[in-house]
């Protein structure tokens, strides 16, 4: 198991200097293009908007945005490692028919009506993974909570909305086992892309509707997130993404109806970091601002946590002492005890 964690370490690293090279390479391919003075503003605007979303950049914690992100996929890998080592679970569970539409079960020994919290990865829909993504069960499992963490294909091999259907296949797989197993509520959580996944989760009026078990939902973590994708399509995470114009706007929750989760009065924990970049931190306040104001929802809580960067900030999640646990064990004891 090591030696297959020690792989996915490394392609994520691969994978992550490639784009900062792509987006080096096409920096300095504009500024030859361009005369100095009179495109200076556009150049300036471009380069502030690929800074404005790349997390690694605004960590104080380490001098360079690699070492930044080094250190998480460090760290989460070894969490998830002591996770998969000492937890009893159940691993690469399909949901789909491609290779990543794979799910894992943490804490299968707890009892059957355990809530559930099912996390979704970030990296930007192209980096990251299932296997390195189990640590918030360390946390978790000590709190009779089960871990269900969810793979889904990457870009460019997966495009965008496949991802989107994917991840809402798997919800409906997680809906049916909470109640196959009689779960008394089921909590989703989602980091930066992966928070993005979940609120397209909870978008979809369909899978409501129609899923044995949706009415266990009791709440969402909404961690760091991107929910207007519009700027997105200009940075170098598309040049992996390959997301054309015209889906920003369809591919965004900023813009989706959210009525019936209101109707279920599902609470709604929208956080971002003290050193996410202005704009992470912007996304957030407006969605909760649309989803207050627009779709009426009372049951939110935004926060904008002190100390904290883009990474730390689900990082904690392996500390026996950490807030994303205290949230969630509040809610548990307030709402379904």
């Amino acid at each position: 198991m090591k030696c297959a964690l020690c792989r996915v370490r490394s392609v994520c690293l691969i994978l992550f200097k490639e784009i900062r090279s792509r987006l080096l390479s096409r920096r300095s391919k504009t500024a030859a293009k361009v005369q100095p003075q009179a495109n200076m503003s556009v150049i300036l605007e471009a380069i502030d908007l690929d800074r404005e979303y790349s997390p690694s950049r605004w960590s104080p914690r380490f001098t360079t945005p690699n070492e930044v992100y080094e250190n998480h996929v460090d760290y989460v890998t070894a969490a998830s490692d002591e996770a998969t080592n000492n937890i009893p679970h159940k691993l690469e569970i399909e949901y789909g028919s491609t290779p990543g539409q794979k799910l894992d079960i943490m804490g299968t020994d707890l009892p059957n009506d355990s809530p559930i919290l099912v996390f979704i990865h970030g990296g930007y829909w192209q980096q990251l993974s299932r296997e390195i993504s189990r640590y918030p069960a360390l946390s978790l499992h000590k709190v009779k909570v089960k871990t269900i963490v969810i793979g889904y294909d990457l870009c460019p091999s997966a495009t965008l909305p496949d991802i989107v259907s994917q991840v809402r296949s798997a919800a409906r797989f997680v809906f049916e086992y909470a109640e196959k197993m009689g779960s008394k509520g089921v909590y989703f959580a989602g980091h930066s892309a992966g928070a993005h996944l979940v609120a397209k989760v909870l978008a979809s009026a369909d899978l409501f509707e129609n899923t044995p078990g949706s009415h266990r939902l009791q709440g969402a973590f909404l961690i760091s997130g991107v929910y207007d994708l519009q700027e997105v399509v200009h940075t170098y995470v598309n040049d992996v993404v390959q997301m054309p114009s015209e889906w920003a706007v369809p591919l965004s929750p900023q813009f989706d109806s959210y009525t019936h989760i209101q109707e279920r009065r599902a609470r709604l924990y929208i956080i971002a970091a003290q050193h996410d970049s202005p704009t992470f931190k912007k996304q957030s306040r407006e969605f909760y601002e649309i989803l207050h104001n627009t779709c009426l929802m009372q049951n939110m809580y935004l926060e904008i946590k002190d100390g904290m960067d883009h990474f730390e900030i689900v990082e904690c999640y392996t500390n026996d002492d950490n807030y994303l646990k205290s949230l969630l064990v509040h809610d548990i004891r307030k709402h379904l005890l």
